[in-house]
Parts: C-alpha cells; structure tokens; sequence
C-alpha cells in the first residue's frame, strides 16, 4: 500500500495537466485522476499517494506544489490504553491531536476489581483524559462516536459535530459479547468500569448487611470472573453470601493450564462458594438465571463477565467484517484505509494476539511511529509483541503469575501486580510533576494499608508465603 504523502497546493497550480502527465508516464493510475482532482484544493491538506515523491523527481515539478507548514490533524478514538499511549508519543508541534471517548477518565481497567473489596477507589484507577490531553498539548473531546467514514476522513459524534482528519487512530476497545443470553442489560451488572465495579461493591455491602440469605451468580469464569471472585472473598467470611459461578467451558480460566483450575478451586475450600463448569445461561432474570439446561439458578445480584467483542462501529464504517475486529497490517495500519491505524483489543493482527493491556500500549507507541514516519517519508515500523508474565490476583488469598504454559500460584506475587499497576500509570501520567506526585502517594499509602499489610506483610500472610506452587 503507498504512503500518504500531505501537501498544499496554491491556486495557480492547473492540477488536471498535473495528474495528466503525471498518469501519461505510468507514475499514477488514470483511473485516481478524478479522485485527485475532487480533493486537491487550495490551501487544504489533502492526501495525494506518493505525489510529492512523484513531482519532487519529476522535471516539471511546478514551483507551486511543496510541502505545507500547517500540522497534519491526528484524530484518535478511545481514551484506554492505546489511544492515551499514541496521544503521547505525537508532538504537539508536529500535530493537531484530538482525543474522543465517550468517558471523562481514562481507567486502568486490570485493577479495577480491587473496587469491590475497597482497596482501591474508582479515582485511584483515573486519569482525567482533559487534563492529561492539556499536559501534552493536545484536545480531547468527550463524546461517543455515532459513525466512522474513512471514505470522506470524518467521524460524526453523538451530537451531529464532524470532525475531519488527516490520520485517524482507531482504539475503540471492546463491548461486552453476550453469546444470545438475554436480559443481560435489565438484570445484570457488566465489568468493565470502575463504575460498574463501584455499583457492583455497593450492592455487595447492602446484600451483607441484611439478615436474610442471599445468592450472588457470577457469569464467566475468565481472569475477570476469577478476579472478581477472588476481590469478593478477600474481607474472609461471606456470612449470608453465597456464591455460584458458571462456566460454559470445562475449567476456571479457559485455555491456560489445568493446574490453575484446581489453585482457585482449592483457595475457595473454606468457603459457600459452588462451582458449575460446563453450564451456560440463558436469559438472566431479575432475581434468577435461567440456564440452557431449563433449571433455573436464583440470584439476588448476577454479575456478567462473559467477555469481549468487537464495537459494531468496525463493521458499520466498512472497517471489519459483521461482528470482526478490524484487520490490520504488520505495522497496524487498516486493510481498508491507509490514514486509519487500530490499535488495542480493537485490531485483528495478522498473527492472533491476547488483548492485554500491555499489548494496547505497545501498539499505540508503534502507531505514533508509524504516523511520524509516513509523514516524513520515513519507513513505517512493524509492531512486534514483546509477550510479558501475566498477574491474576485473586484477591487476598493468592495471586497467579503465568508465562506461556508455566505458572506458579502465591499470594505475595500480588505486590508485583501492584507494582506494575503503580509504574505503568505513573508513565501514562502526562500531568505536571507535583499532581503526579500527589497521585502516585495517594494510590502508594492506600496499597500500603489495603493490599500490602493484610497479604504481605501481616503475620498472617507471612505465615502464607511458604505456599508458592508451581502449577504448571
């Protein structure tokens, strides 16, 4: 695919006898003549492929044509980790940056379940996308996008604006996938929010503080579910909780080693806490779930972790197949456009990836590059995944690391999930020094009194630490 090249263009240039010669000598295709001459107009950036390669070799090269002074516009979709990762690798002096998301905070969403038990508040997981955008020189916009049209460079927001672009950056991240159960939206509560998560610890405290029994479903028994379970027991005895969570595939954590299984299962021993693999749900009612077997589950509050799935607008702007994410290159520019990049759970590589957030950093550095070089002619760069151990914590009873098909189970491991929490929003922080430094105290003495007293450092959890396991 050619590069972009951006140009201005005064008026007295006669674009068609450009193109025309241009085309005559075989270095452009006929056929793009019209297309060029529609977008090339005076004084506006427009996208010509390869054109000013083309003329600055070309000995008729007009004096007219050179290289504008003016900043390309950058518009980039979702404020997680991708989109907030590329908005700091572009320069404000190089750039006109826009930031959409229809969210005021960026969330550091593998540590949002820490929400549930109270070691961590939904502010101890936010970035304010309007102050990290005005640290870097950028503007953000918050609003959710009604519709991608790569076609005319514009994205229209809920509100009926448009915005054009010379580059778009596509970080949409994910929707929940619902695999056909209803009545998910009415009954259940989803996770992937820290207001989710916040309104979910809620309701979990008022279902404690009753006198009557209560049962809690949780739907999915992926590293969201478990971490969820894991966040519910960590204040030690349910008293009148009693939890079922159900799995449609033969294990806890589906596609990573058996022995995580039987880890989970064994650290839930002491408590009301029932196991259903191998089960799906149906329709969730409001205080029952109703599985695909016909028995049906009661359930005070139900908790929905099924999964991730495309945002339909992929599909919808004629980026992706129907319910696909977006295909990309190897240097994670669209199969579809080539000044649209997807970037984090949104992009389907050619190589299948797992959508972790570390990944989604990578990639939207790599598209920052990628966006600098094709605009100084530059080679675009390959993203390459640098795969690194991955932490699932399960609350004050254990935490997981596991790298590829080795794993190993202990509940100190969670001081290094705290930590890799701790550096990565400090380098995602573009405030100025002394709000940054206020954050990382804030968020270090609430780890120091909620998370690392009561599993490292207490007596108790010491007297755990003899329990490191090689599961695998």
């Amino acid at each position: 695919m050619s590069r972009p090249i951006l140009l201005t263009v005064e008026a007295s240039v006669n674009k068609p006898s450009i193109l025309a010669k241009l085309a005559f000598r075989g270095k452009i295709k006929h056929e793009s003549i019209d297309h060029y001459c529609d977008t090339f107009e005076t004084g506006r950036w427009v996208r010509a492929t390869n054109l000013y390669t083309l003329c600055s070799k070309h000995p008729m090269r007009p004096k007219s044509v050179q290289r504008s002074k003016h900043r390309p516009s950058v518009l980039i979709l979702g404020g997680g980790f991708a989109g907030v990762s590329c908005a700091g690798r572009l320069s404000k002096h190089r750039f006109d940056v826009c930031l959409v998301d229809q969210k005021p905070h960026f969330e550091f969403l593998p540590n949002i379940h820490e929400i549930l038990s109270g070691v961590k508040r939904p502010r101890d997981v936010r970035l304010n996308l309007a102050d990290q955008m005005a640290a870097l020189g950028h503007r953000f916009t918050q609003a959710s996008v009604q519709a991608i049209a790569p076609e005319g460079n514009q994205v229209t927001l809920d509100d009926g604006t448009t915005l054009n672009y010379d580059f778009l950056v596509v970080a949409l991240g994910a929707v929940d996938a619902y695999y056909g159960v209803t009545g998910i939206d009415a009954n259940a509560l989803s996770f992937k929010s820290a207001a989710q998560c916040d309104a979910i610890g809620q309701r979990l405290k008022a279902l404690k503080a009753s006198s009557k029994a209560s049962r809690v479903t949780i739907i999915g028994a992926g590293i969201t579910g478990v971490e969820a379970l894991g966040e519910i027991l960590r204040r030690g005895a349910l008293g009148n909780l009693k939890i079922t969570m159900l799995e449609a595939q033969e294990q806890l954590l589906p596609n990573s080693p058996k022995g995580l299984d039987s880890y989970i299962r064994g650290l839930c021993d002491p408590y009301s806490v029932e196991f259903r693999c191998g089960e799906t749900a149906q329709r969730i009612r409001k205080n029952s779930v109703l599985l695909g077997s016909g028995e049906s589950l009661d359930s005070d509050l139900t908790i929905w972790t099924g999964g991730p799935a495309p945002s339909p607008l992929l599909s919808q702007s004629g980026l992706a197949k129907p319910s696909n994410w977006a295909p990309v290159d190897a240097c994670l520019q669209s199969l579809h456009a080539d000044n649209v990049f997807i970037a984090g759970d949104s992009a389907e590589l050619p190589s299948a990836l797992a959508k972790q957030a570390y990944h989604a950093i990578d990639m939207g550095e790599n598209v920052a590059h990628n966006i600098n070089a094709l605009t100084e002619g530059n080679k675009k760069q390959r993203y390459k995944p640098s795969p690194k151990p991955q932490l699932i914590s399960f609350g004050g009873l254990g935490c997981i690391m596991l790298a590829g098909k080795w794993a190993a189970g202990a509940p100190v491991l969670s001081a290094g999930k705290e930590a890799v929490f701790e550096v990565a929003m400090a380098q995602l922080d573009k405030q100025a020094a002394p709000e940054k430094t206020a954050q990382l105290l804030r968020r270090g003495m609430r780890a120091s009194d909620k998370l690392f007293w009561p599993t490292v450092m207490s007596p108790t959890a010491l007297l755990r630490q003899k329990n490191f396991e090689v599961l695998s």
